[in-house]
């Protein structure tokens, strides 16, 4: 079931006649969950990223959002944060402890402010890997995001080049397409992803000309899947 369908949310019981969905108020209550330390000031910050310039993270401040799991369980107003270098959605438990979800057993999806994100399996290479991704277009035609954090050690000085200091350095985004009910797969550029949806539609390539399309770009490949959508 796709992210549009996820406010109609419904369990089925075997002893009832009619179906549900549960919402609950602290998530970790559910989940085989991870712990992060929280030092006595409060800091929600990890320890470890202290000495490090640059962030983790897509937005170092807790978001108020709303949790969905396996479809059938709603946690609202939960506070969250996407550390993208870890690739896993850190949350403040209702204990104020700052926990990630690492249970793959479960289907996770989140909507954070009207963007929605989710935990899944995704193709990257010919590979099957487990991750984050946002949704960016949805329909039989869906786009997703993925971002990306590198992590870069210090460096002493060398000749004239400056010494640097641990860091975090942002990635550019990767995209991933979807049609159907496919596992999300990783676009190599504008050219791979003209050919996977040319199998679906002959004329996309025109349109792209046409419209003068920057698929480089978000907008560009927004506009694209929007059409493929139409």
């Amino acid at each position: 079931m796709r992210m549009a369908f996820l406010f109609t949310l419904c369990l089925a019981f075997s002893s009832v006649a009619f179906s549900q969905t549960f919402t609950i108020t602290d998530l970790s209550s559910l989940s085989d969950l991870m712990s992060f330390e929280k030092n006595k000031s409060k800091d929600f910050n990890n320890p470890s990223y202290a000495n490090i310039e640059g962030t983790a993270y897509l937005n170092e401040e807790f978001v108020r959002g709303d949790v969905f799991i396996n479809d059938t369980i709603l946690i609202e107003e939960v506070p969250l944060r996407y550390n993208i270098y870890s690739d896993q959605m850190e949350f403040v438990s209702a204990q104020e402890r700052v926990l990630v979800i690492d249970d793959a057993n479960k289907k996770f999806e989140f909507n954070l402010g009207g963007e929605l994100f989710s935990i899944e399996n995704y193709i990257d290479r010919g590979n099957t890997e487990h991750g984050v991704l946002q949704l960016v277009v949805d329909g039989d035609f869906r786009l997703y995001k993925r971002y990306q954090v590198d992590f870069k050690p210090a460096t002493k000085t060398i000749g004239f080049q400056e010494a640097q200091p641990n860091r975090f350095t942002r990635q550019d985004d990767q995209y991933l397409l979807a049609v159907g009910e496919q596992t999300p797969e990783t676009v190599r550029n504008h050219k791979d992803l003209l050919e996977k949806l040319k199998v679906h539609k002959p004329a996309i390539e025109n349109y792209a000309k046409e419209q003068k399309l920057k698929l480089k770009k978000e907008e560009g490949l927004v506009q694209l899947i929007q059409y493929c959508n139409e």
